[in-house]
């Protein structure tokens, strides 16, 4: 059971330190992948069309609090605005 759980917690601990490392590297936007494919800042509340922004792919890993795949990615609109993206599936 120990072993699960240092597991788990190396999983977890892998999205956040990437996330955390991409905040600090000036990634500080959280966007949310919506319904109709678009990306809503989270800070800005200003929606993006995913073909108008430059995306990512910088690390991924299971996620033992949502029991899935986590996939981390930069975003990055042609407005200066750059953040991050956590998503099920992987963009290409």
């Amino acid at each position: 059971m120990k072993r699960k759980i240092r597991t788990t917690n190396r999983l977890n601990v892998s999205i956040t330190k990437k996330v955390i490392e991409l905040q600090e590297k000036g990634y500080d936007c959280d966007f949310l992948l919506l319904a109709n494919g678009s990306l809503l800042c989270m800070q800005t509340n200003l929606k993006y069309p995913v073909n108008t922004v430059a995306i990512k792919q910088m690390e991924h890993g299971y996620d033992f609090f949502s029991h899935s795949y986590k996939h981390v990615h930069t975003i990055e609109t042609g407005n200066g605005e750059r953040g991050v993206l956590l998503t099920e599936k992987r963009f290409n």
